[in-house]
């Protein structure tokens, strides 16, 4: 079947947006070249910007479940040109650690509300498609953005907002052709005033981390990205350390790249039929196997191999762990859901990377690939025992084949998304 052309819509838009998103590696750089910072506070405009995405994980969610996730999307990117373009004419220190802060949380604001979009667009059995799909884009978009930014940065810096600022526009436009968020399920309750809107907000933030199951596998999720970024920090310097050249080291990641978005299209259908937390447990076993063996390599051609079996994972895990997502959030909670798996992965940003960073220089790049591959056979294990915990089953099928001694609280776990979502209507304008 294919996918509507409202999808199509919100894929061109988030593609065009991740291309014209100015990075923090050359925000840094720029501040730098341009004298704008010293060297010193370049750590600190680096970690807010990183506290706005870890933020913008739940509110993005909340916000998306409380006014709808279209309309969320639409009110950020202009808010996000602005910021860009202040940005351009920004100088004081202050000023630019506010803006890193606001951009940082507006660069990641949308991530839970597509993925809500996603699921009010097309149909359940079909989520795990389109998000491959979308994550296609995202890589496109994220894997082309540096080069666009490198070029920029050399023949005229401000150009870089100018950029960001269109490329955040023409989202909101074609984000605004799709058709209308769906009204609240019947019987929904809805908050009268801005203070219930932001109590019943904050208690929607909280429920994810009220069902045992969720609560597993946003902790598991968490540590599998302590995993994962290690390719952010401490993969490179390995590498450089290795004897790679730069330009080694850009093809050896830009190997990531490729298959991840030859791969991604491929995932829905080669796992379609197994249970929900099996492809979880592959993705963790290829990322286990492929960033511990990091400890074996020593040249371009090892560190290739070590990176495709990773790759393997992410691509297994991207899609299917925002399925198990969305499977089991209720009706109309889907943006505050996925925002519980966004801040569960960007929370490793603050930790992950400079805790790998840490062991590397006190015990050694061979102890940390070792320390990586123990702590992913420990998040394998942890998916392979989610079925024993109330929540897991959503629905008849391979999941609820269960033991009915195995500790599944069946009765506790009816779906949230059986609840079939009200079509997306066109707004009369």
């Amino acid at each position: 079947m294919a996918l509507p052309k409202a999808f199509w819509l919100l894929w061109f838009g988030q593609t065009v947006s991740r291309l014209g998103t100015l990075a923090p590696a050359f925000l840094v750089l720029y501040m730098e070249q341009d004298g704008l910072v010293a060297p010193g506070t370049t750590p600190l405009i680096v970690g807010l910007f990183g506290a706005g995405v870890v933020l913008s994980g739940l509110v993005g969610g909340a916000v998306a479940d409380l006014i709808g996730p279209r309309r969320t999307i639409v009110a950020a990117q202009p808010v996000t040109a602005a910021m860009a373009l202040l940005f351009a004419v920004a100088e004081n220190v202050v000023a630019l650690c506010a803006l890193s802060l606001i951009t940082g949380f507006l660069s990641s604001v949308d991530r839970p509300a597509g993925a809500g979009l996603i699921s009010a667009i097309v149909p359940q059995e079909q989520f795990s498609k389109a998000y491959s799909l979308f994550l296609v884009g995202f890589n496109i978009g994220m894997s082309l953005s540096p080069v666009f930014s490198g070029f920029l940065l050399e023949v005229s810096p401000g150009a870089l907002f100018v950029v960001w600022a269109a490329s955040s526009l023409v989202y909101a436009a074609l984000v605004f052709a799709v058709p209308a968020d769906p009204p609240p399920a019947q019987g929904a309750d809805r908050p009268a005033g801005a203070a219930a809107a932001l109590k019943a907000a904050a208690r929607g933030i909280a429920e994810p981390f009220r069902t045992p199951v969720l609560v597993a596998f946003l902790l598991l999720t968490f540590l599998l990205a302590c995993i994962y970024l290690q390719v952010n920090s401490a993969l490179p310097l390995d590498m450089r350390a290795s004897g790679l050249s730069t330009g080694d080291i850009g093809f050896v990641l830009a190997v990531n790249a490729v298959l991840s978005v030859l791969l991604l299209p491929l995932v829905p259908r080669l796992v379609g039929g197994l249970r929900a937390h099996v492809p979880l447990i592959l993705a963790a076993v290829f990322m286990a196997l492929g960033f511990g063996g990091n400890a074996l390599a020593g040249g371009m051609v090892s560190f290739t191999v070590a990176t495709v079996v990773w790759t393997l994972g992410e691509v297994l895990w991207a899609p299917m762990s925002a399925t198990f997502i969305a499977d089991r959030a209720p009706a109309g909670r889907s943006g505050t859901y996925q925002g519980s798996y966004f801040f569960a992965w960007n929370a490793a940003f603050v930790v992950g990377s400079p805790a790998g960073l840490a062991l590397a220089h006190s015990h050694g790049y061979g102890a940390l690939w070792m320390s990586v591959l123990g702590l992913g056979l420990v998040v394998t294990a942890g998916f392979t025992l989610l079925p024993r915990l109330a929540g897991f089953v959503t629905k008849p099928g391979p999941d609820s084949d269960s033991d009915p001694d195995s500790g599944l609280d069946t009765e506790s776990v009816t779906t949230a998304r059986a609840t079939t979502p009200e079509p997306l209507t066109r707004e009369t304008r």
